[in-house]
């Protein structure tokens, strides 16, 4: 049996959920910023613990790793000085990928803000054949990010727990054979998980699913075999029959008529179908001629590393790779330059964390980007396969070093040799001017 909450959406946080964010807090190892820093946003990865764990010990271990983990992509994605970027501004809303719904001024009766968005018209194949994995994961904390600052001024406002109350309509969604390739890979439940679990927990309790067809029991059973505990609460399931369920908590003048309520402003801008002409492209023959093949076996990782001694004037880390499969990515960061033996695995939470360290495809849409190497130690670009048992992931991939405009470019092998290049990434892909 799990824990009880120790506070409920709609209530002050209580004397116990104080003690259990003063326990988490003596436990970061992180920094955490003062944009970020309320009991609130703490107590909601206690909460997600607290639906996971009976004994107050784990909940709060369990809270304090997951929250350290948070701090480290925060300051890596640099979430907290980041301007709020509303939906419309957001590139994965902006260009149409995904239906945008907005986040009401109203809430249900357990201050809970409300969110009506319509997924007909989300194509799940659009994004993967347009967008860098790297990018599409960006702009979803940009999302989450601007829900949770919504979320903590009615926080403020009230000194009440709060979250968002997601009601997505269902109505016209049609099955396609990507969308279950995406199921079944796992890759819904490592992004399920990645948002609603690891880095925004309670944010968005729960997602409420309606006018679901019976096909959708399928990719469900699917997804739950693979959440923790309390999944099937938190993403609720209704057919048609859900109105009388909605008003027991929301008013009927803030349901949406097309959900048989009676405010006709709601709306949700759709999302618009791609042509196969939309479709992303390759964008220099002159990088692709300078892949070069590696393989990464099951359960391990590949790595290339770079020393940037005291004194040194800032370089820039470039790349470019292609995968035939799913693999783990990040740039890390150890402040003393490496003396010892060779480090053929490394552990990446014991590293500071430069590039956010995700799993993603570059299959359809290849990877490149950069990072600034601003301090001296040794840095460790890492391609990890330890998610997979079985499968090998081939890689092709070109690693540079250079001067910030591009200048004095090397590149960088798997064996530590750099050899200088006529042309660097950063030139060929204008990569500071890039943008998806």
């Amino acid at each position: 049996m799990t824990k009880e909450a120790s506070t409920q959406f709609g209530q002050p946080l209580s004397s116990e959920s104080k003690k259990l964010v003063n326990e988490v807090r003596l436990k970061l190892k992180e920094p955490i910023h003062p944009n970020f820093n309320t009991d609130f946003n703490i107590y909601r990865f206690i909460l997600n613990a607290e639906r996971q764990f009976n004994k107050t010990k784990d909940v709060v271990e369990s809270a304090a790793k997951y929250l350290n983990q948070h701090l480290k992509f925060r300051r890596c994605l640099h979430l907290d000085e980041l301007e709020d970027v509303p939906f419309e501004k957001n590139p994965i809303f902006r260009r149409n990928f995904l239906p945008i719904g907005e986040l009401l001024p109203k809430t249900d009766s357990s201050g809970r803000i409300l969110w009506y968005v319509e997924y007909a018209t989300i194509t799940v194949e659009d994004i993967a054949h347009a967008l860098r994995s790297s990018a599409a994961c960006r702009y979803q904390f940009w999302q989450f990010e601007h829900m949770l600052r919504r979320v903590n001024k009615q926080e403020k406002e009230t000194g009440k727990f709060s979250s968002l109350r997601h009601i997505v309509d269902m109505t016209g969604y049609e099955i396609n054979p990507f969308m279950m390739l995406f199921v079944s890979s796992g890759n819904l439940s490592y992004y399920s998980n990645l948002f609603h679990y690891e880095h925004y927990p309670e944010l968005v309790y729960p997602v409420e699913i309606v006018n679901i067809a019976k096909w959708i029991h399928a990719p469900y059973r699917l997804v739950k075999a693979f959440m923790p505990a309390g999944f099937t609460d938190r993403f609720r399931l209704y057919d048609n029959h859900f109105l009388e369920e909605l008003k027991k908590e929301i008013k009927a003048e803030d349901i949406p008529e097309s959900l048989g309520g009676l405010n006709k402003d709601i709306k949700c801008i759709p999302a618009v179908k791609m042509t196969e002409g939309d479709y992303w492209q390759a964008p220099s023959e002159k990088v692709l001629d300078q892949l070069e093949m590696l393989h990464v076996s099951a359960k391990k990782q590949k790595i290339f590393k770079v020393d940037i001694p005291e004194n040194s004037p800032i370089k820039t880390l470039s790349w470019y790779y292609r995968s035939d499969g799913d693999i783990y990515f990040g740039v890390f960061h150890d402040p003393l330059n490496s003396k010892k033996k060779e480090e053929k695995e490394i552990d990446p939470d014991s590293k500071e964390m430069v590039y956010p360290y995700l799993k993603g495809a570059a299959k359809l849409v290849h990877e490149f980007d950069y990072v600034d190497l601003e301090k001296p130690g040794t840095y460790y670009l890492v391609l990890c396969n330890r998610h997979s048992w079985l499968h090998r992931r081939n890689i092709e991939i070109v690693v540079q070093l250079s001067a910030p405009d591009g200048s004095d470019a090397k590149r960088v092998y798997l064996d530590g040799t750099i050899k200088p290049v006529d042309e660097g990434l950063l030139q060929i892909l204008h990569l500071k001017d890039y943008k998806d």
